[in-house]
């Protein structure tokens, strides 16, 4: 485990592991497969891997080449997975990094578990490391503590932050397997894990963590995060046939739909007016565009839920388009 202080530098750091496991063990690998319409921080590294966007236009000269497999939408997942083994063939590849189940900034795009599992398949028979970034999935966000566990895959390199102190303070860890630790443990100092910051892992931090640990350990949050994933459901049940909404989904805690507009996307018009129509009403729901999410609090009240449901019915009504 590396603690670092943020998901972006959780990132970072995942990187330079697989990186730098190659190099140590003597046979360097120099490229990174990642995910369309991924997001995985503000960094240079992570910018590098997330998808080409808005989000890191002005910094292109600075970012570095990446392999892209394409999201796997529904019914199209085994082109995903083709073009993943493709890429991964010729043992260049250091490294897949994903977000587990659920790209968040790219959209709140969900997909299933069992396309996770085979893509750590492929990834074991190229030899190539599988990157989570938990950062935004971890601690139960999806319905279990780590994503991956609904694949039924340990990652080889796992990155955690946000919940891990229940959003308080500014932590984060990257958990690595025994082989990636001991290629960097050696008397060999030119092996070292080169990374530090002047605030990783710093006690006040690490006791917040801690304080969070025992509220998993000694309350019922599991049945909570269970709970709220059922809320969901029955939330989104109203939307089904609602003329001014399309794709209605969730992923655990995480419900999202997308609002008919006359333009889509992060930087679509209607996205500032259905921040200012809820601000307004006092909700926190900050749009992706025309893509509407919950990612709620565990504590949050049913008949708080069922506001930010009211709310989201009563914006189509008054900025959505009909089909």
């Amino acid at each position: 485990v590396f603690y670092s202080d943020s998901g972006s530098t959780s990132v970072e750091v995942a990187l330079k592991m697989a990186l730098g496991y190659f190099r140590n063990i003597g046979a360097p690998r120099s490229r990174i497969v990642v995910m369309d319409h991924s997001y995985h921080g503000d960094t240079i590294g992570t910018m590098s891997v997330g998808a080409r966007s808005v989000f890191n236009a002005a910094y292109e000269p600075w970012l570095f080449e990446v392999d892209t497999i394409p999201f796997p939408a529904a019914g199209r997942e085994q082109e995903t997975l083709d073009r993943f083994e493709a890429v991964s063939r010729d043992q260049r590849a250091a490294a897949l990094i994903v977000e587990p189940l659920v790209l968040g900034a790219g959209g709140m795009l969900m997909y299933p578990a069992w396309v996770l599992a085979e893509l750590k398949n492929i990834a074991k028979t190229s030899g190539t490391l599988l990157i989570a970034d938990e950062v935004m999935t971890g601690w139960g966000r999806t319905g279990t503590m780590f994503a991956c566990e609904q694949a039924s895959i340990s990652p080889d390199i796992l990155c955690a932050s946000k919940g891990l102190t229940g959003g308080a303070i500014p932590l984060a860890a990257t958990l690595a397997t025994d082989a990636i630790f001991q290629a960097h443990y050696s008397t060999d100092r030119k092996k070292t894990f080169f990374h530090s910051s002047s605030y990783t892992a710093n006690p006040i931090a690490c006791a917040a963590a801690l304080a969070n640990v025992e509220i998993w350990r000694d309350e019922p949050v599991a049945e909570r995060i269970a709970t709220l994933s059922g809320m969901h459901v029955a939330g989104l049940q109203r939307f089904r046939d609602n003329p001014y909404f399309t794709d209605c989904r969730s992923t655990g805690t995480i419900a999202a739909l997308d609002l008919r507009a006359d333009s889509a996307g992060y930087l679509a018009e209607i996205g500032p007016k259905l921040r200012a129509f809820f601000l307004d009403r006092g909700l926190l729901i900050r749009p992706l565009g025309n893509v509407l999410y919950l990612m709620p609090p565990y504590c949050i009240t049913g008949g708080e839920l069922d506001g930010l449901y009211d709310a989201i019915e009563e914006a189509g009504a008054r900025f959505g388009s009909r089909p």
